[in-house]
């Protein structure tokens, strides 16, 4: 498993361990953080909380999930995504299925907002900002 990482607009920490050709992401949530709706056009992400509970939002439902609430399946083109929902924070594992470069992508942004190159509504910050969020669209279209 790699060192953590810190994104600072998700409020998120990841750590990654490759499986073959999947990914394994540990995802730790601070109070206040979140990951925005998205979807991954090919990727299948299989989603659980190990500690905590968070708000899962899949598809047009959101709910509240913790540890009981077992393995969440995400398929491709399936919009998703998370945020807390307390003051504690939570710990979710996903399986990323196939990797592709999610590990890259998610690496990369979160050095991007440590630099501030987005606001915390994922919006560019500045022409700086701007070239950043063209070329990084660009170069991950597929994931």
């Amino acid at each position: 498993m790699s060192e953590p990482i810190r994104d600072p607009v998700s409020r998120v920490r990841m750590s990654f361990e490759p499986e073959g050709e999947n990914l394994i992401v540990t995802l730790w949530l601070e109070p206040g953080g979140g990951l925005p709706a998205h979807f991954h056009p090919r990727q299948v992400e299989r989603w659980s909380v190990v500690e905590g509970s968070v708000r899962f939002r899949l598809g047009d439902d959101e709910r509240l999930i913790g540890p009981g609430d077992g393995e969440i399946p995400v398929p491709p083109g399936t919009v998703h995504g998370l945020a807390s929902a307390s003051d504690r924070e939570a710990q979710l594992r996903c399986l990323v299925i196939p990797a592709l470069r999610l590990q890259s992508f998610l690496e990369e942004s979160a050095a991007a907002g440590r630099e501030g190159l987005f606001t915390p509504k994922g919006l560019p910050r500045g022409l700086r900002g701007a070239r950043w969020a063209a070329g990084f669209l660009k170069r991950y279209r597929d994931e």
